[in-house]
């Protein structure tokens, strides 16, 4: 079945909203997260075998309770409450990460943008990373695996010099952009100029629409969080973290020149350490 691009926005959006986010989002308000129309949502709800969107809902929290089955055998509410004990406000922290971290491996099981990003990397003539503040963070960890594979990857936390690599781009790079929001001007300004100049960008993002988005040829799109104070962007940083490592496995599975690019380096490495 072949979807139109708003459609495809609509689907991308119901699939990594969070569940209690499912249970009451009318179709206006998913027209206008997703840029489309509440004819748009209704036309897909019936092309998908629903009569409307009530129903696709109900199927949607089905299938979303029965992907958390495996991870708790019991009802829990991730809420954090003022009468937890510090024992189950751990146990609240961790079961949101391990549902959510289900739900990243799920959407990405059924997009083809992991695949995409895999050959890009494999394609590219070099890498270029951009990301500020929290996502610096996780566009380090990234250029630490990659390099350890033989990539040829740059990063630079001083944000003059991500412009400067950006604006020495040329068709055969790639760019990968890290930003929860979408929208940090910084990054956002570094991965317009790598555009401009004829390369591949990748976005790793914590939101569905954002001005970043909207630009990236391979956008990859974490699921968001259910419902933990202050924890969203912290929880995303973890799966940005965690999807880095997919991504090394990916690429140094079945590549004997990468696994010895990691070897040696892990050898010269033992030497540092004492």
């Amino acid at each position: 079945m072949e979807f139109s691009a708003a459609e495809k926005r609509v689907i991308e959006l119901l699939l990594s909203i969070a569940e209690y986010d499912v249970a009451g989002l009318p179709s206006s308000a998913i027209a206008e997260r997703t840029g489309t129309s509440r004819s748009t949502v209704d036309r897909l709800c019936k092309r998908l075998g629903y009569n409307g969107l009530k129903e696709l809902r109900r199927a949607l929290l089905q299938e979303s309770r029965s992907m958390q089955g495996p991870v708790s055998a019991h009802v829990v509410s991730d809420a954090i409450a003022h009468s937890d004990s510090f024992a189950e406000i751990a146990y609240k922290v961790f079961h949101s990460a391990s549902v959510r971290a289900l739900r990243f491996a799920d959407l990405l099981s059924h997009s083809t943008e992991l695949d995409r990003l895999v050959n890009a990397v494999r394609d590219a003539r070099s890498v270029q990373v951009f990301g500020v503040g929290a996502s610096a963070v996780v566009a380090l960890d990234l250029h630490q695996r990659l390099m350890r594979l033989g990539i040829r990857i740059a990063f630079s936390e001083d944000h003059h010099n991500q412009i400067a690599g950006a604006s020495l781009m040329e068709p055969g790079d790639l760019a990968i952009a890290i930003s929860y929001s979408g929208r940090t001007r910084p990054t956002l300004h570094a991965a317009q100029i790598a555009r401009t100049r004829g390369a591949t960008l990748a976005a790793v993002l914590g939101v569905s629409t954002s001005p970043l988005e909207a630009i990236a040829d391979i956008p990859i799109i974490t699921p968001p969080g259910i419902n933990l104070f202050g924890a969203d962007a912290v929880m995303t940083r973890a799966l940005e973290i965690m999807f880095n490592e997919v991504l090394f496995h990916c690429l140094a599975f079945g590549n004997e020149k990468m696994m010895q690019n990691v070897s040696r380096i892990e050898e010269d490495l033992r030497g540092e350490r004492g």
